[in-house]
């Protein structure tokens, strides 16, 4: 992966590492995943996630973009259902769409855009 590689060309090549097929990249979605680690067992605790669109350059977002102090950053491939069914759950529709938390976890720029009247 370099700084030009796309977040859809990064999809394909981790389900070839893995021994998926590349057919099912569409199935899959990179995520910018904001957490920390927590507890003496230092498990990862997911804060937020965004989608990354298919042409964004992931390694170029996260040299540009430093979370807060506390916080880590990594990229996830997850199953593209998954996070549809996370920003379902996180629209907020009495505040036009404004994120709310989900647990422990929000996702932002997953969910579609709504203009107001």
């Amino acid at each position: 992966a370099t700084g030009s590689s796309g977040a859809r060309e990064l999809v394909k090549e981790a389900l070839e590492r893995y021994g998926l097929s590349q057919l099912s990249a569409g199935q899959y979605a990179l995520c910018d995943v904001i957490g920390k680690f927590e507890g003496p067992e230092k498990r990862w605790q997911t804060e937020g996630l965004r989608v990354l669109g298919d042409h964004e350059k992931p390694l170029l977002i996260q040299d540009l973009w430093k979370p807060r102090e506390g916080f880590s950053r990594r990229l996830e491939l997850r199953k593209r259902a998954e996070v549809e069914e996370l920003a379902a759950r996180d629209v907020d529709t009495t505040t036009a769409g404004q994120s709310r938390a989900w647990g422990r976890e929000r996702v932002w720029g997953a969910a579609t855009h709504r203009e107001l009247p």
